[in-house]
């Protein structure tokens, strides 16, 4: 019985998915007609692809409608011979008992009359026939509208401007083309502005409605592009190898605002060393090889080979001699990022006992035609020289040397070392070492402690200046391992009889004090004779008191904490380094008598006026500060200098971060004098551009009530 019935459902479903497909065929073709005219084949392909997708899940809702349920219910509305009863003929026999086994049994015998009715659902004509009259004009509307306006043109063909058939832009297209080493995949976008690599190429496809005569795309400050039609596109393309501005233009159309080409540049690799950690490497014992790792990133890719320029010094003092060769290297890794490693045999190079290894990656990238190539940072591989002194001194060689090869600096680059490692070595260690550089931190500080005038804590180890007349202060230099100070200058000549007390001998060999107290005579007083400028003794104190709180935090096995003490010792050092005159007071400075009479008392009179001068504004912001101002104005007293501005802009792209957008903006404001969002978006990016003004001295606020009764008491 159920196959009897079943047919009647397939035909219900069969009329309701033609019935959708009659009423929804013509809107879909409408569609595609109208996107064809307007965007192209792709586009009207795509829109009928989706169309056709709605279209038939519309169909396959509507025929999930018709199931047994339905069925039953139409058999009961068409067949009162059921007897409301049509349900059990969906029943397989002998699934039933009582009552409705009798009751089945007597509806098989009606089940002919059953099976002949006619339960597919009526066509929707209605529907049907708006949506075919609709779309059949839809169609040939889009198919013959432009050449209908294009026959009832102008003389020879060609339509007249009128404002009536005045084009606009009904659509754009646009494919950009990136080169074809970036790896970049051609994209298409409907916008008109336009972000892409450098280099790449931008094809327009534009539909201008009515169709123009002529189209061309203007650029600012270089030659136009005359767009080529093709059916009902104006087709051009260029390549650009720097950002530009451009506007559509045709005869007729509306003058459009600037559209912008910007163009992201190349940037060149970044080179990073991995190995060693810093720059400046000594060799350890028994070592032969020397293993430095590079990594190199770029935007687009980097070059599968690069070289390493290999730089070998040898000799000491002025007797330096330089080797330089290359070696290839080849990289692994992905396109954007590689890795070069160089395994250096150091007897094959030539490397010895007081030579340098100086080691630099040169590496370029994947840019046609013109590769980028870059030199990496360089990095030093040093073989300590033997220092030649005899056993006995080696205790004294280990107590002085780190005075005079101790730096500021390389204290800094030690702590950070250490800190760096502290995860890697034990607590104990760690102390040990931080306390070490606390060591190397108080010797430097007691050393340049001699130039103040203080004394040394323990006895040698510090530093005398000459003190007869100098002409330039020379304090020991940060850039390097610190040298021993420049040898003072020759003084009078001495002898043990010349009837000078030139003291005892010196107790502690190697203090250079003791031995310029030995060799030579000061006829000055030792203050007077380390009197610097007021400017540099007191960055020399400050310099002082920054190397004792670094010193604390390393005896405290704190580094991190040293780290900030350190920097600004080491900064105030290179300024106490650029002093070029000593002060060597030979008599006590006249200072001019305190007149106690006036002192205070609130009088004025005969003091020079502490007014400030006003900071002169340059004159190359003044189009810009005018224009900002009169911006700011509803209704401006003058008018604005739109060509000066943009002569303004031309004249700093340079400085500007986005000079494209201030220029696209002005011709916005020259356009559009009445578009007031257009002069405050100007005006925004004006006040970004400008320089800002030197800072001023405020002037001191007037005296309140307060104030002026107490210089009234004072009077």
């Amino acid at each position: 019985m159920i196959a009897a019935l079943s047919h009647h459902l397939q035909a219900a479903r069969q009329r309701s998915l033609l019935d959708t497909i009659a009423v929804g065929l013509p809107l879909v073709l409408a569609l595609g007609a109208a996107t064809w005219r307007l965007a192209g084949v792709a586009a009207a392909l795509a829109a009928m692809t989706l169309g056709a997708l709605a279209l038939g899940w519309t169909a396959w809702k509507r025929t999930r409608h018709f199931d047994p349920a339905w069925l039953t219910a139409a058999l009961d509305a068409r067949a009162p011979d059921l007897e409301d009863s049509s349900d059990l003929l969906l029943r397989a026999p002998g699934s039933l008992e009582g009552l409705a086994a009798l009751q089945q049994a007597r509806l098989q015998t009606r089940l002919a009359e059953a099976a002949a009715l006619d339960l597919r659902p009526d066509w929707s004509r209605r529907w049907i026939a708006w949506t075919a009259g609709l779309s059949t004009v839809a169609i040939l509307a889009v198919m013959l509208w432009p050449s209908a306006r294009e026959a009832g043109g102008g003389v020879g063909g060609v339509r007249s401007a009128s404002p009536l058939s005045a084009p606009r832009i009904a659509g754009a297209r646009l494919r950009i083309t990136p080169p074809a080493y970036t790896g970049l995949r051609p994209f298409e976008q409907s916008s008109l502005d336009v972000r892409a690599p450098a280099n790449s190429r931008v094809e327009w496809a534009l539909n201008l409605v009515p169709s123009p005569g002529a189209a061309t795309l203007s650029f600012p400050g270089d030659a136009p592009l005359s767009l080529r039609r093709q059916g009902g596109r104006w087709l051009g393309d260029r390549v650009f190898a720097r950002s530009a501005l451009y506007r559509i233009e045709a005869p007729g159309l509306p003058r459009q605002r600037l559209h912008r080409v910007e163009m992201i540049p190349d940037a060149a690799p970044a080179v990073r060393v991995l190995t060693p950690d810093s720059a400046l490497t000594l060799t350890a014992p028994g070592q032969m090889r020397w293993a430095p790792v590079f990594e190199v990133r770029d935007d687009y890719g980097v070059a599968a080979a690069a070289q390493l320029r290999m730089t070998i010094t040898k000799g000491e003092g002025e007797n330096i001699t330089t080797t330089e060769r290359t070696l290839p290297l080849s990289g692994r890794g992905d396109a954007r990022l590689k890795r070069f490693t160089a395994d250096l045999d150091l007897t094959r190079e030539g490397l010895a006992p007081g030579g340098d290894m100086i080691v630099q990656l040169i590496v370029s990238d994947n840019r046609a035609p013109a590769p980028q190539r870059v030199e990496g940072p360089s990095i030093i591989l040093r073989w300590p020289a033997a220092m030649g002194l005899a056993d006995g001194l080696e205790g004294m060689a280990r107590q002085i040397l780190p005075v005079y090869f101790r730096s500021q600096r390389q204290i800094i680059i030690d702590a950070e070392a250490l800190i760096t490692q502290r995860g890697r070595i034990t607590p104990d260690t760690f102390l040990d070492r931080s306390n070490g550089l606390g060591a190397d931190q108080a010797q430097l500080r007691l050393r340049y402690g001699q130039f103040m005038g203080e004394e040394a804590e323990g006895g040698g180890g510090g530093l005398s200046i000459p003190t007869n007349d100098v002409p330039a202060l020379d304090l020991p230099t940060n850039d390097g391992p610190a040298s021993a100070p420049a040898k003072p200058e020759p003084q009078e000549k001495h002898s043990h009889d010349d009837g000078h007390d030139h003291g005892a001998e010196p107790a502690t060999f190697g203090d250079m004090g003791d031995v310029v107290a030995q060799f030579g005579h000061a006829h000055d007083t030792g203050d007077a004779s380390t009197l610097f400028d007021p400017g540099t003794r007191s960055t020399l104190a400050q310099a002082l008191d920054a190397m004792w709180d670094s010193e604390r935090a390393l005896r405290q096995g704190k580094p991190r904490d040293a780290l900030p003490h350190a920097h600004r010792a080491l900064d105030l050092l290179k300024t106490a380094q650029q002093a070029t005159r000593i002060f060597l007071a030979r008599a006590p400075s006249k200072m001019p008598p305190v007149d106690f009479s006036r002192r205070l008392t609130g009088k004025r009179d005969g003091i020079v006026s502490g007014r400030l001068t006003p900071a002169p504004r340059d004159p190359a912001d003044t189009p810009a500060v005018e224009a900002w101002r009169a911006l700011g104005q509803i209704q401006p007293a003058t008018p604005l200098r739109l060509d000066a501005l943009a002569g303004w802009v031309s004249a700093n792209q340079k400085r500007l971060a986005d000079p494209l957008a201030l220029s696209a903006q002005i011709d916005t404001v020259r356009n559009e004098p009445g578009c007031l969002d257009c002069r405050q978006k100007l005006r925004a990016l004006l006040w970004a551009a400008l320089e800002r003004p030197p800072a001023g001295v405020l002037r001191r606020a007037p005296a309140d009530a307060r104030g002026r009764r107490y210089l009234d008491a004072l009077r």
